[in-house]
């Protein structure tokens, strides 16, 4: 039985407006990003045995934190606004500050085969900064070299409940991609 994961599509990114402990966040008006090329999540997480009797009889695994690594095909400016917190002037011209970058949900699509039968895990982080921290350009030698940005993010638990646990991530399977994006679309504010 195999269930790999055969592809990535649909990201999306929604400005975080709110959140009190014990209930789900709220957020802005969302945006489906350029396309999707790969998002990598890490996961700190503990290793804290507890030893008795020569063994371990207990252990704190939970997670601590996490990061994400998305790359896109690209960022066009309303994109740039929207996840890294840029700024408009009057005259059409962008400005990066020292500004924090805006706190978010990032979710995309995870297209799965489950034993031949596609399925689409819908994923949604429910709160995340993202920064640019490199951008490299290159010339042109004879064909295209395809430059797509990587955004770096740090994820921040939220109590979203009255459970006690910070909840970091949100995810759903679908049977088609249509009820996978409608299930994003609802969580960012997407019309």
């Amino acid at each position: 039985m195999a269930y790999p994961n055969v592809g990535m599509i649909y990201p999306v990114f929604a400005p975080l407006t709110g959140h009190t402990d014990g209930s789900m966040p709220t957020y802005g008006t969302g945006r489906v990003l350029q396309e999707a090329r790969n998002a990598t999540v890490t996961k700190e997480i503990n290793n804290n045995p507890l030893y008795g009797d020569d063994r371990v009889v207990d252990n704190d695994n939970g997670i601590t934190g996490l990061t994400v690594d998305f790359e896109s095909t690209g960022l066009n400016d309303e994109d740039r606004v929207a996840v890294l917190g840029e700024e408009l002037r009057t005259d059409g011209e962008y400005w990066e500050s020292d500004n924090a970058t805006p706190e978010g949900l990032f979710g995309y699509i995870r297209k799965m085969r489950d034993n031949g039968v596609r399925k689409f895990e819908a994923w949604a982080v429910l709160c995340i900064h993202f920064n640019e921290t490199t951008q490299a350009t290159q010339t042109r030698e004879g064909q295209i070299n395809w430059g797509t940005p990587t955004l770096n993010g740090r994820a921040r638990g939220l109590y979203v409940d009255n459970s006690g646990k910070l909840r970091f991530r949100l995810h759903k399977t679908f049977t088609t991609a249509a009820a996978a994006k409608t299930w994003l679309n609802g969580l960012a504010n997407i019309t």
